[in-house]
């Protein structure tokens, strides 16, 4: 697959390049992986390399902790797969966790809650987490075939940032894929158009992402970012907020 282009700043092409980046699960996605080495250590962060986001590390560390398996209600799980998105359009820093059938993304992002609240073919919901202003939305994801054979990627099947031949090339061509459930969280409380961490969720064996999941990872990593302002409703975050 070529090189990913940058996204335009049109509200569309920014929230689907976001998106990308966050389930742009490239080569993981062609892997059919289980749990049956469970005896073995859960893996840890790959190293940054030169062209990643200076913000890619500090996410992931926060992402890839001990109780993500249990916060997913999948305790027996472990962590096989950690790093930086595959698949990045524009600066966003993505940190990417793979264990079980659950692939979790989060992003320190440009597209803020307004953007997503602005866009209905998401179907947007109204929430809050830890007294952050939020929304839950879905995406799906498309399966890009090669001509040359059988070879399955994954991303997200948004407006403005669907993959096109003008983006890919006269091979490749995409398909309806699975959902995704998405929950993006503005950093301050006051800003809703102001930055946002956004955490998704994709099954690879294409059960339903619960809401309540989205949440318990969201309250448990959150509060541990630099940029969260913390709350009255985060009392866990205060220690983050005094280190900003």
């Amino acid at each position: 697959m070529p090189a990913a282009r940058k996204s335009s700043r049109n509200p569309a092409a920014r929230v689907g390049a976001m998106l990308l980046a966050a389930i742009g699960l490239g080569a993981w996605m062609m892997l059919d992986r289980t749990d049956q080495d469970q005896d073995q250590p859960s893996a840890a962060c790959a190293v940054p390399g030169p062209s990643d986001p200076p913000k890619y590390a500090v996410l992931c560390a926060a992402l890839n902790r001990p109780d993500l398996p249990a916060l997913l209600g999948t305790p027996q799980s472990r962590v096989w797969a950690a790093g930086p998105a595959l698949l990045t359009f524009g600066p966003d820093a993505v940190a990417q966790v793979r264990l079980g059938t659950s692939v979790v993304s989060l992003t320190d992002s440009s597209t803020t809650v307004k953007d997503i609240a602005d866009m209905p073919e998401f179907r947007p919901r109204p929430t809050t987490v830890l007294g952050h202003g939020a929304l839950t939305y879905t995406t799906s994801t498309v399966t890009l075939g090669s001509g040359g054979g059988p070879q399955t990627l994954f991303v997200h099947d948004l407006p403005g940032a669907t993959p096109s031949q003008a983006d890919t090339d006269d091979r490749t061509s995409p398909g309806s894929g699975a959902p995704v459930r998405n929950l993006v969280v503005a950093q301050d409380p006051k800003a809703p158009a102001g930055r946002a961490f956004d955490i998704a969720i994709f099954r690879t064996d294409g059960q339903p992402v619960d809401d309540a999941l989205l949440h318990q990872v969201a309250a448990a990593v959150m509060p541990t970012l630099p940029g969260w302002v913390a709350t009255s409703s985060d009392p866990s975050g205060s220690a983050s907020a005094a280190s900003q």
